[in-house]
C-alpha cells in the first residue's frame, strides 16, 4: 500500500503557511513530522518559472521512504509574491520500492501513469492509500544510452565516483540534473540506491540533508556551494582535467560498460540479487566483475570438452522439405570450424568500444545450416546458385533453416531474417547490434511467441557456445571484451526461460 501526503502553503484551521495540508490515514505522525523537515517551502525551487519542478527521494522515521514531486503551482495565498511551492508525497514501504528496483524515478513514472499524482497542484479534499501494480527493470537502457552519448562515459563515471566519495554532491550538466541523477541511480546496484537521498531541482539547504542535488550552474552559486561544509561540486559542463586513469572501483566498471555500449550486460549484472550489499562493498564487487569482464574465469566455466559434448548431445534438427535445404547438413562439431563468410565490412562504433568483428578476419561465421531460419523465399535461388559455385567473388547471403518457414507469412519471415542478422552480428562483436538485440529480442518474443522462436534460440545458443569456445582457445588471439559480449548475448536469450 502506498500512502500519500501534500505539503504546500495554505491557511487552514490549524495554522497558516507551509504545512502538511492533506494526508491519507496510513501516514503516521512521525512520518508527517519528517515531511515538514524534508519538503521545500517558499522560493526553494532551483528554477523560477511556472514549469519548475523537482523529483525528491528520502527516508522516513518509520522505515518507509518518500518519493515526491515538487512543482510551482499558482501564487502564494498571502500575496507576498512568487510561485506557491507544491509537493505531492508518496510514502512507500521497502517492499514496494524494491518492486521497482529501488528506483524512485521508475516508481514515480508508474504512479503518474496510474493517475495517482496530478500536475495541477490543487489541494485535495481527502487522500487515500492505493496499490501500484507493475514493476521496473534494474536498468533503463534508453536513458543510459543517451547519457553515454551526452555527457559521455567518462563524465558519467566521474559522477558515479564523486557520488560514492562525497557526503553531499551538487552536480551540474548538461544534461539536466534530473537526467544526471536518474542516470546515476541506474548505474548503482538496487541494494545501494536507498543510500542516496536526492532532489533534482531544489536549492541547497542544510535543513534538508539530501546527498545529491542539482545545481543551477550560476558561477556565484557554484562558488558559494563549494564553500559549504561537506559539500562537493561537480560541474560536468567544463573540460575535464582527468582521464579514465583517475577512475577506480565501481566507477571504472561503469566507464568500461558505457564506453562499450554494454547496457544490457550492466542490467544483467545489476539484476542479480545481492542481499545486504552496501556502497562499502562496491570496490570489492567491482574488482570481481572487472575480472569477469576480462573473462579470467571463463576458461574454467566453458571448457572445450564439455562444450563439444553438449553440442554432440544436441537434438538433430527436424527434416525440412527438399527445397528448403540449400546445403548438406553439418554436424554439431562443425560449428567451431570456419565457414564461408560474407565480405568484410566496417561498422561505426562508439568511442571506447571494441571494433565490431569483421567476418573472415576474427573468427568463423555461421553457415547456412547453422542459421535459425532458412529457405526464406528471397534467398532461395541465390543460395542454390552459390551452392553450385556460380557466385565467385560475391558476398554470400545468409541462408536460414527454419523448419516451419513454409507456414509463416512473408512479414514474419522478414522479421526473423532481420533477427538472424542482428544476433549473429552481436555474437561477432558488433556493439550496435548488441544494443538493437536488447530491444528486438524481447519485442519479438512477445509478438511471435515462444513456439516460433524456440528453434531460433537453440541455434543462436549453439553458435554462441561455439564462438565462445573459439575465443577461449589458448592458441588463438584472445579477446576478453568480445568473449564477454558473447556471454551477454547468451544471458539475454536465456532470460526468463
Amino acid at each position: 500500500m502506498i500512502e500519500q501526503a501534500v505539503f504546500t502553503s495554505a491557511q487552514t484551521e490549524r495554522s497558516a503557511g507551509y504545512q502538511v495540508v492533506a494526508k491519507s490515514p496510513g501516514v503516521c505522525e512521525a512520518d508527517a513530522r519528517d515531511l515538514a523537515v524534508w519538503c521545500p517551502s517558499h522560493d526553494s525551487l532551483l528554477e523560477s518559472g511556472p514549469q519548475a519542478s523537482s523529483v525528491n527521494f528520502h527516508p522516513l522515521s518509520s522505515g518507509a521512504y518518500c518519493v515526491s514531486r515538487t512543482i510551482a503551482a499558482g501564487w502564494e495565498y498571502s500575496g507576498r509574491g512568487g510561485h506557491r511551492v507544491y509537493t505531492h508525497c508518496l510514502i512507500v514501504s521497502r517492499e514496494t520500492l524494491a518492486q521497482f528496483a529501488n528506483n524512485p524515478f521508475s516508481l514515480l513514472r508508474a504512479a503518474m501513469a496510474h493517475g495517482a499524482i496530478t500536475t495541477r497542484g490543487e489541494i485535495p479534499a481527502n487522500l487515500e492509500g492505493f496499490v501500484l501494480p507493475g514493476s521496473a527493470a534494474s536498468v533503463d537502457h534508453a536513458l543510459l544510452s543517451r547519457l553515454a552519448a551526452n555527457p559521455g562515459p567518462l563524465r558519467m563515471a566521474l559522477l558515479v565516483q564523486a557520488a560514492l566519495e562525497s557526503r553531499c554532491l551538487a552536480v551540474f550538466g548538461p544534461p539536466s540534473g534530473e537526467k544526471l541523477i536518474a542516470g546515476l541511480v541506474n548505474c548503482l546496484p538496487p541494494e545501494c540506491r536507498t543510500e542516496f537521498p536526492f532532489c533534482t531541482g531544489l536549492k541547497y539547504s542544510s535543513r534538508r540533508p539530501f546527498r545529491l542535488f542539482g545545481a543551477s550552474g550560476d558561477p556565484a552559486e557554484m562558488r558559494w556551494l563549494a564553500h559549504q561544509p561537506n559539500v562537493a561540486v561537480l560541474d560536468l559542463s567544463r573540460p575535464l582535467p582527468c582521464s579514465q586513469a583517475a577512475l577506480d572501483g565501481w566507477a571504472r566498471l561503469i566507464f568500461q560498460l558505457l564506453a562499450a555500449g554494454r547496457t544490457t550486460l550492466l542490467a544483467t549484472l545489476l539484476s542479480k540479487a545481492r542481499p545486504d550489499l552496501t556502497t562499502a562493498d562496491l570496490p570489492a564487487l567491482a574488482l570481481q566483475l572487472l575480472e569477469d569482464l576480462e573473462a579470467l574465469n571463463l576458461r574454467s566455466a566453458f571448457q572445450p570438452g564439455p562444450l563439444a559434448a553438449s553440442r554432440k548431445a544436441a537434438p538433430k534438427q527436424p527434416n525440412t522439405p527438399p527445397k528448403a535445404r540449400q546445403q548438406p547438413e553439418e554436424s554439431a562439431d562443425s560449428l567451431a570450424q570456419p565457414a564461408e563468410t560474407p565480405a568484410a565490412h566496417d561498422d561505426a562504433h562508439p568511442p571506447g568500444a571494441s571494433a565490431p568483428e569483421v567476418p573472415g578476419k576474427h573468427g568463423p561465421r555461421p553457415s547456412g545450416s547453422t542459421m535459425a531460419h532458412g529457405a526464406h523465399r528471397k534467398f532461395a535461388k541465390t543460395g542454390q546458385a552459390e551452392g553450385h559455385g556460380t557466385t565467385a567473388g560475391r558476398a554470400s547471403p545468409r541462408l536460414r533453416t527454419h523448419t516451419d518457414s513454409a507456414d509463416l507469412g512473408p512479414e514474419v519471415l522478414e522479421r526473423l531474417e532481420h533477427l538472424d542478422d542482428v544476433v549473429f552480428d552481436a555474437i561477432a562483436g558488433n556493439t550496435h547490434a548488441m544494443e538493437e538485440l536488447g530491444v528486438l529480442w524481447p519485442q519479438l518474443l512477445g509478438q511471435l511467441g515462444e513456439e516460433i522462436l524456440a528453434e531460433s534460440r537453440q541455434q543462436y545458443l549453439r553458435w554462441a557456445l561455439a564462438s565462445l569456445e573459439s575465443r577461449l582457445d589458448p592458441q588463438a588471439d584472445y579477446d576478453p571484451e568480445r568473449a564477454s559480449q558473447v556471454v551477454e548475448v547468451m544471458c539475454l536469450l536465456l532470460e526468463n526461460v
